[in-house]
């Protein structure tokens, strides 16, 4: 009796851990899975990353500049020769 018990949990205690080993690769699927949608959604709005946004704002940043400097020259240029 002593053995047919001891057998009887220890089958019991390899389903219960091949139940928790599946359950457990179905919550790695389904985390990947899910990250795999997050990524496809992330994708499909086009966002930019970080350092592109970064890279384009300094762009701006520096043709403002160059502007602002080019559009004082043309003041300096037309005053210069509107008084002609």
């Amino acid at each position: 009796m002593t053995q047919t018990n001891s057998k009887f949990f220890d089958d019991i205690a390899k389903v219960t851990t091949n139940m928790v080993s599946a359950a457990e690769g179905v919550m790695d699927e389904a985390k990947e899975m899910a990250k795999n949608q997050g990524e496809k959604w992330v994708n499909e709005l086009e966002l930019v990353k970080r350092e592109e946004f970064d890279v384009l704002k300094e762009m701006v940043v520096k043709l403002t500049l160059e502007n602002a400097e080019l559009i004082k020259r043309i003041d300096v240029l037309e005053g210069k020769s509107g008084g002609k």
